[in-house]
């Protein structure tokens, strides 16, 4: 094995460890998501649990994007820049890139990202404002219902690492 491959490989191994790190870490929010949300009654839950639940919120999307930036840093050479960034990021993570890399997420999960997304950053910089439970438990349902889908996108991902990992001579 070239030294070049060998790089190559503790580069891979890296990464996988980085990304099993951060999925672990939205593992952890999304049973606290899943928590909140199998409490919520006819009433929305106190200001702590609703605390909980936007914590839980950022805590798992962050965790998504902390994926998909170290993936994107490391196979495409670049991450998107500028005021849109999130939003590219997420766009960039959604696309093919022939002989590099297969797309980390399906395009089908646009919509429901780009709404987390929003309420993370919401949630960053509305200091001080109250949650709204209607809003909240709209992103909470969101975040479960979508959650498998990224996982199992995730999980391909980790397998198109694992192959190339094996191309290299691991």
């Amino acid at each position: 094995m070239s030294p070049e491959q060998r790089a190559s490989l503790a580069e891979l191994a890296r990464l996988r460890a980085e990304l099993a790190a951060d999925r672990a870490a939205m593992g952890r929010a999304l049973v606290d998501v899943e928590a909140v949300l199998s409490s919520w009654g006819e009433e929305a839950p106190d200001r702590a649990h609703l605390a909980l639940a936007a914590v839980a919120l950022h805590g798992w999307y962050g965790g998504l994007e902390a994926v998909l930036e170290r993936a994107v840093r490391a196979l495409d050479g670049a991450v998107p820049a500028g005021d849109a960034w999130h939003r590219d990021l997420l766009s960039q993570a959604m696309v093919e890139v022939p002989g590099v890399r297969p797309a980390i997420l399906e395009r089908s999960l646009s919509r429901p990202l780009l709404g987390l997304m929003e309420f993370r950053h919401f949630f960053r910089h509305a200091y001080g404002v109250e949650l709204d439970p209607g809003k909240l438990s709209e992103n909470l349902q969101r975040a479960a219902a979508v959650a498998p889908e990224v996982d199992g996108d995730l999980d391909h991902f980790d397998a198109f690492l694992e192959q190339a990992m094996r191309s290299l001579g691991a």
